[in-house]
């Protein structure tokens, strides 16, 4: 639990390198299967990893990008809901022409990713309703 808020506190540096070795071991803590979170760590690990998708480095958010997918299938599916929603409004925004579509263009890679990695079960029911109801709602804007 310790390391986990070692790497919150690095993951928020103005340094670079460090919000990229937080990232990726942010990543690897994902990857073990004995990882676990409660309510409070998930709510953190879930607005660091969407902050880190806007990461101006492409290292770093495309590493982010492979910690969603880890952390929606690690934490409760409320949590994995609220990640979801927030990727999809991000996804949809619409945005003055060359303004943060990086934005965009990170969101709608962490929903290929997140699809890729739920399968089966509530989430992936949810996950896909959510996914197809505000996508549909982004093409009628």
């Amino acid at each position: 639990m310790s390391s986990m808020l070692l790497i919150l506190e690095k993951i928020n540096s103005k340094d670079k390198d460090f919000r990229y070795m937080a990232t990726s071991d942010l990543l690897n803590e994902l990857q073990k299967e004995t990882f676990r979170a409660d309510g409070d760590l998930e709510r953190r690990l879930g607005d660091a990893i969407l902050a880190q998708l806007e990461d101006q480095s492409g290292d770093i958010s495309g590493m982010a990008v492979k910690c969603v997918g880890h952390l929606v299938r690690k934490v409760s599916q409320a949590r994995a809901e609220v990640v979801i929603k927030t990727l999809c409004e991000r996804a949809i925004t619409a945005l003055p022409k060359g303004k943060n579509e990086q934005q965009r263009d990170m969101a709608m890679i962490s929903l290929k990713t997140v699809v890729g990695e739920v399968s089966g079960g509530n989430l992936a029911v949810s996950a896909s309703n959510m996914i197809a109801n505000k996508m549909l709602e982004g093409v009628t804007k």
